[in-house]
């Protein structure tokens, strides 16, 4: 049904009322005032208006209803659950509960009504100290776009559903993030840092992630049925996360993250007594052991948590005289030593598990000190210069 409307005048101004119906049928006029005055001439202008509002309107096609911005980000929220990953959904929550939500119920504007500088206005207040739920900082340019996203997938849905026709967000401006540049160790630091966890309980799963660049998820979540010490090769097919409840596992971060790699022979006799020692262990400690097929447990076979690997890899680290890097940070200097080993970003990116090479040049693509001096050497056997 086509929408109609029509021209009052209030207060000594000419409004648009537009005949807009609710789902439920209901008729719900919208005023827009013009700010033109009930004066000669002034009418021509407001019927323009009018009738640019009703080409609006039929154009979108989609009943009119009040529903906030806040109320169909609740509704999305609740119907993504179970139609993504769990870790994708608790961060939608973590960013929608904690931050979008408030601010936009706060503003009351409706899902109809919202435009890029909604959007906008939003981010920017983020900017601000005091964003932080445990801090006085400000929300740093790449949290801000991960909202950013998060809005923008919610709208996407709202289009297609045909509550409206345009994606606002698809027009909001972010604030402009810093390229990222991840720490690293090279590959001397890596040999020091390996030898702190020398027969430790996470000696394994450091070393794997040193090695292969293996994600934390990835390297707990593998079992041995993932190892074939005949062929030598090792697959990511799983992953371990922790939630609330307790552990659980999940499918790969992407479809290219299931991937097969070579064992280095290092590698392959570090896991050899490694699954020696746990069968050892299964046969003294009999019931008492804690079956399952994991690669990386403690001694009585519980597996480690993703967790107690973080905080154990940061205690380590921290006491040492190496720079203080995070666990993930291996897998930069996995990159990284890689690159700087001569291997292409696609040979990198197919050993990481990234969608595309891109990925690897935007997040890991770092040159350490001697590669820039083999760089300079050279160019100063190739190019004679003066």
């Amino acid at each position: 049904m086509a929408v109609t409307g029509s021209l009052q005048v209030k207060n000594g101004y000419y409004y648009v009322v537009l005949n807009l119906y609710d789902e439920n049928g209901k008729r719900r006029p919208k005023w827009t005032n013009t700010w033109l005055p009930e004066k000669t001439g002034n009418k021509r202008k407001a019927e323009t208006l009018l009738r640019e509002q009703l080409a609006e309107w039929n154009e979108r096609n989609v009943p009119y209803c009040k529903l906030t911005f806040a109320d169909y980000l609740k509704k999305w929220l609740t119907g993504m659950e179970g139609k993504v990953k769990r870790t994708t959904y608790r961060s939608y929550c973590g960013n929608m509960e904690n931050h979008i939500i408030p601010y936009f119920r706060q503003t009351g504007v409706l899902l109809q009504e919202l435009k890029p500088y909604h959007l906008e206005e939003y981010y920017e207040s983020k900017r601000k100290a005091g964003s932080k739920l445990r801090s006085e900082e400000a929300l740093s340019p790449l949290t801000i776009k991960h909202h950013h996203q998060n809005i923008s997938k919610a709208l996407a849905d709202a289009v297609r559903k045909g509550l409206i026709t345009v994606n606002p967000a698809a027009a909001a401006k972010t604030p402009r993030a810093e390229k990222f540049h991840g720490s690293f160790l090279n590959t001397k630091e890596l040999e020091e840092m390996l030898s702190l966890f020398s027969g430790s309980v996470v000696e394994v799963p450091v070393t794997l992630c040193a090695v292969y660049g293996f994600r934390r998820s990835e390297v707990l979540g593998l079992k041995w049925k993932h190892i074939d010490f005949k062929m030598k090769t090792i697959s990511v097919c799983e992953t371990l996360q922790q939630d609330v409840g307790g552990n659980y596992t999940d499918t790969p971060k992407t479809e290219s993250s299931n991937r097969t790699l070579p064992m280095t022979d290092s590698i392959y006799a570090l896991l050899k007594d490694h699954k020696r020692k746990q069968d050892q262990r299964k046969k003294v400690m009999g019931a008492y052991y804690a079956r399952s097929d994991y690669v990386c447990t403690w001694n009585d076979g519980t597996v480690i948590t993703p967790n107690y690997l973080t905080r154990t890899f940061h205690s380590v680290i921290s006491k040492s005289n190496l720079p203080n890097i995070r666990l993930h940070d291996l897998r930069h200097s996995a990159a990284s030593n890689l690159l700087n080993m001569g291997f292409s970003v696609v040979q990198v990116a197919d050993w990481l598990g990234h969608e595309s090479a891109s990925t690897t040049l935007r997040f890991y693509a770092h040159s350490d000190a001697s590669g820039k001096k083999s760089i300079a050497k050279k160019l100063e056997q190739t190019m004679k210069v003066g």
